[in-house]
């Protein structure tokens, strides 16, 4: 059976994809078998799997779901001519199953049936021409292997040269694994410079687009499959715990930055700061803590929570996200969170389909980006991560994905730099408001 999958571009034409292999990806991300590059898709999706000529579907963890037929995938599930499969969001895709044209070549009539498995015997030198040959074509045939006493004579050499392997091998074990004696083996890990560096970033294993299967991963069928699906978030020394201690300013931003980090991404357990960026954040808040309308604006969205969780909802938006992207949009003035959300829900909601919120800095992206989406160009800012991730020498796409890396490269406005930095020191303090001086609960949603 053949399978192709039908859909509509984001121009409304219709686009035709055979699933030409066993293990057939869709998602977000470039190295996926069939991509769209939109929001509403996780970076690895869904997996169409094939054998023995029929093609099942299952969802990979996605953010948003898959259904098939309207209904939740959440086991493998067969694919049928007509089926409907719903990548989340009404992003639809028509399985059309036909039967595979043959390709095998004509069979020699041996005067009895075809038996299922057998090889067709090899091409016949009879010196015509193939159809559609002209007549100096000349039919290559190639010499059958010498054999002596039913054995191919490259037996006789190879035989004895793998027994010269063997033996070799055997002996190679002893030195190596026998003679050690009762000491253990060198455990390189306590060298110094082996392994990672404290200050290297854990998710340079995790691009925003990563290559599939490029976090802890199992081979699967010859190809990768993530395993943080079913991992929860690694503990974390600068996880916030009770009380602060005698800890630092930017201690303080490292260890209360995580939780905030990962409530406004839909997946993303590793959410963490450098110390550098933390540094950046922390003068950020000592402007800020001191705003008379800050505490209110944190209570005023506490009181309207279940009405932002709602919205939220609505534009695929993460509510944590969405009542600091409020207060943020309030300045520090004292105003009705709900209102202000309500003014910015519809271009993050826009923002989110062509940047993500799949992690932290794509969220960071968005807030960067909101002036870009509020005078209509939504596209803007995907446009230029796209346009960096295609110059020549580019980091990999989860460093080019980042208000820091685009500050750097000078690509990214100070004014748009600034209200990232406000979103990030605001949503740090509502984590823990009386720890950074503010007079107010901490908001959680």
């Amino acid at each position: 059976m053949m399978l192709v999958l039908k859909f509509k571009d984001e121009n409304g034409e219709e686009q035709r994809v055979e699933v030409d292999r066993d293990i057939f990806t869709i998602g977000r991300h470039s190295l996926c078998d069939l991509t769209f590059l939109d929001g509403r898709l996780s970076r690895e999706h869904a997996r169409i799997e094939r054998e023995n000529g029929t093609y099942r579907i299952t969802d990979l963890g996605s953010s948003n779901g898959t259904k098939l037929n309207h209904a939740p995938v959440t086991s493998f599930l067969d694919l049928r001519d007509g089926d409907t499969i719903d990548l989340g969001g009404g992003l639809e895709i028509a399985v059309e199953l036909s039967a595979a044209p043959s390709s095998a070549s004509p069979s020699v009539d041996a005067g009895g049936p075809d038996v299922p498995g057998t090889p067709l015997p090899g091409p016949v030198d009879s010196g015509a021409a193939p159809p559609g040959m002209d007549s100096g074509y000349t039919a290559q045939s190639q010499p059958a292997p010498a054999k002596a006493d039913g054995f191919p004579v490259a037996f006789f050499i190879i035989a004895p040269l793998l027994g010269l392997f063997v033996i070799i091998a055997v002996v190679a074990a002893i030195v190596l694994f026998g003679g050690g004696g009762a000491s253990d083996p060198p455990s390189y890990e306590d060298e110094p410079g082996y392994g990672r560096s404290s200050q290297d970033d854990p998710r340079d294993d995790d691009d925003t687009d990563p290559t599939p299967g490029s976090r802890s991963s199992t081979p699967v069928n010859g190809r990768q499959e993530s395993n943080n699906r079913t991992q929860g978030p690694s503990p974390s020394p600068s996880e916030p715990g009770p009380g602060g201690g005698n800890l630092s300013e930017t201690a303080k931003v490292e260890k209360y930055a995580p939780p905030f980090l990962r409530e406004i991404a839909q997946n993303d357990p590793r959410a963490f700061l450098t110390g550098e960026q933390a540094a950046k954040v922390n003068d950020r808040i000592k402007q800020l803590k001191g705003s008379p309308g800050l505490a209110d604006n944190i209570a005023s969205a506490r009181k309207n929570s279940s009405a932002l969780k709602s919205l939220a909802s609505s534009k695929n938006l993460k509510p944590q996200f969405l009542a600091i992207a409020a207060i943020t949009r309030l300045g520090g003035g004292r105003g009705d969170v709900l209102q202000a959300a309500q003014n910015v829900a519809d271009v993050y909601g826009k923002l989110s389909i062509q940047i993500g919120t799949e992690d932290f800095d794509a969220a960071l992206l968005m807030v960067a980006a909101f002036e870009q989406g509020a005078n209509g160009d939504t596209m803007k800012m995907r446009n230029l991560l796209q346009e960096v991730a295609d110059a020549k020498g580019a980091p990999p796409p989860r460093t080019v994905r980042t208000i820091w890396y685009l500050d750097k490269i000078g690509k990214i406005s100070r004014t748009d730099l600034d209200r990232a930095l406000t979103f990030l020191a605001i949503g740090v303090i509502s984590q823990n408001p009386k720890e950074f001086g503010v007079n107010a609960e901490a908001l959680a949603l």
